[in-house]
């Protein structure tokens, strides 16, 4: 394939060297950009101690920047046999395994759908290690059923917008809300460019912005670039 057949697309968010090599594969040229910037926040003593307080809460993680925040607390954090772990995704999920804990994943890798799984279940203590711009479903979820929640922030993300043309590219792939909201904080595109979303949440928020959203089968960048090739060479 020649270089004038590749169609291009820009991520906004950072790639492996191995999702470069498998855009090239496909006929994709990649400009990558992250537009949000992750600034983990390592547990204070008090938050240690709040989660410490609750040994029978159960914990949902929603992000693996959740995860890698505490791992570097997780010897200060006591009981952890005792409690069932869940988790939306599966990169979430397997950097949870990488500290030596297994979670519970709903059947599809979105909010709505853990909710699905934590109403199946006995428990009625939860804590929610998340982010600063975290969505308010669980929240509300947990205020309805009157259960005893705690969130604790362990990360922020804050908005990067880099310098970008535009009008270089055939499509602009997205994998979070919060990207979502930078970019279109910064610019606007031709409602003929389609906008490509890695999960329901990220394409629920690009419906704010855009009638041409197209989202991947699965919750990973390979998935996002096989659909965006054959979506755009369909």
């Amino acid at each position: 394939m020649s270089l004038t057949d590749k169609k291009n697309i820009l991520f906004t968010r950072s790639l492996s060297s191995e999702h470069i090599m498998y855009a090239e594969k496909l006929g994709l040229e990649v400009t990558a950009k992250p537009f949000i910037q992750i600034d983990l926040m390592p547990l204070s003593k008090e938050k240690t101690d709040l989660i410490n307080s609750k040994p029978e809460s159960n914990w949902i993680f929603t992000s693996q920047n959740a995860v890698k925040s505490i791992s570097e607390n997780l010897s200060s954090l006591i009981a952890l046999e005792e409690k069932k772990v869940f988790a939306v995704g599966e990169k979430t999920a397997e950097e949870l395994f990488k500290i030596g804990i297994v979670a519970l994943l709903p059947e599809q890798h979105n909010s709505q759908s853990l909710l699905e799984l934590l109403e199946k279940q006995s428990a009625s203590s939860y804590i929610h290690f998340s982010g600063n711009l975290r969505q308010n479903s669980i929240s509300d979820f947990m205020a309805e059923k009157e259960f005893d929640f705690e969130e604790i922030e362990c990360y922020q993300t804050n908005l990067h917008q880099p310098d970008v043309t535009i009008t270089d590219f055939d499509a602009i792939c997205f994998c979070s809300p919060s990207a979502v909201y930078s970019f279109f904080s910064k610019y606007k595109i031709n409602e003929t460019v389609p906008c490509f979303a890695i999960g329901s949440t990220t394409a629920v928020k690009l419906l704010d912005f855009s009638e041409h959203v197209v989202m991947s089968e699965n919750t990973n960048v390979y998935s996002l670039l096989e659909i965006c090739h054959n979506y755009l060479n369909s």
